[in-house]
């Protein structure tokens, strides 16, 4: 029952009450007048008998009116802190939402530099490789020259073995040669002996002669050239010595200098020390020293 028809019953029942007052006057003028006022009055006691009812029913509805409005004001209190809370909630998930979006700018950032930096890795990566793989064909190049010497070594030992060998018995012969020597200048009367000259490095390839066979100059060729190292063709069986300057033309032009600094049997190689043009391959040297005697 809503609020208006509770508000209308209630005047109904107060238009009641007085309208059987007013009627109970009036009949109370006429004939019968107390039988007709006892009944109105029965029907007043039961009119006001169903108004307090009325009044009672209406106290108790609007108590539990009152309850529901105090319930649903808690209720819109509890609502009310819920979307106060859900607001806050909303604050915070776009505060987290704005750090994660700069986060993932940052994170952005750093995936470009690193992009960056594996391009860059990469670019090293393949110069790398290309130096690893000059390196490992120079390595290549290096074991099979290393291999060429080392069995020139072995050839060279085995030339100085044998030369060992022949010096050996060419010293014995020169033991011989001096006793028959001495014998027959003693037997011939006191004579001075004969001089033998030392052989040493005659007719023998590869053996280093104590002083030169003969006073003729030292000449060769050009055999390698790499930048500053040039490589002779004349060694130390040519009498060709450590420290030695030779000098190298070209068609009757000087072309430069060089100082032997390593010496083998059957080449040289030394660094040039003045030049005036490029050596190359197939160049003339020779002595400088006999060079500097031979002038006039």
């Amino acid at each position: 029952m809503s609020l208006l028809t509770k508000v209308f019953v209630v005047l109904l029942s107060v238009f009641s009450i007085a309208f059987t007052s007013l009627t109970t006057a009036f009949v109370a003028q006429t004939a019968n007048w107390k039988e007709t006022a006892q009944k109105y009055k029965e029907h007043a006691q039961i009119a006001d008998t169903n108004l307090r009812h009325a009044f009672a029913a209406n106290a108790a509805e609007q108590a539990t009116l009152w309850d529901n409005a105090r319930q649903l004001q808690r209720r819109i209190g509890e609502l009310e802190a819920e979307v106060q809370a859900a607001r806050t909630d909303v604050a915070q998930v776009r505060a987290d939402l704005a750090q994660a979006q700069s986060e993932k700018s940052s994170v952005e950032a750093i995936n470009r530099g690193l992009l960056a930096q594996l391009q860059v890795a990469e670019t090293a990566r393949a110069e790398y490789q290309r130096q690893r793989g000059d390196l490992e064909q120079r390595n290549i190049e290096l074991e099979r020259r290393s291999v060429d010497l080392s069995d020139r070594v072995n050839e060279l030992t085995a030339q100085l073995a044998v030369m060992l060998e022949q010096s050996r018995q060419y010293e014995q012969q020169i033991h011989i040669l001096r006793a028959e020597n001495e014998k027959l200048s003693q037997a011939g009367g006191g004579g001075r002996p004969i001089a033998f000259e030392s052989p040493a490095g005659a007719s023998l390839p590869g053996v280093t002669a104590v002083t030169p066979v003969s006073a003729t100059a030292i000449r060769g060729r050009v055999m390698n050239v790499e930048g500053e190292l040039i490589t002779l063709s004349v060694g130390s069986a040519d009498g060709v010595k450590k420290g030695m300057v030779f000098v190298i033309h070209r068609n009757g032009n000087y072309v430069g200098d060089v100082q032997v600094s390593a010496v083998e049997p059957n080449q040289a190689a030394g660094r040039l020390v003045r030049s005036a043009d490029a050596p190359s391959v197939d160049d003339l040297a020779t002595d400088a020293v006999w060079l500097a005697g031979s002038r006039p």
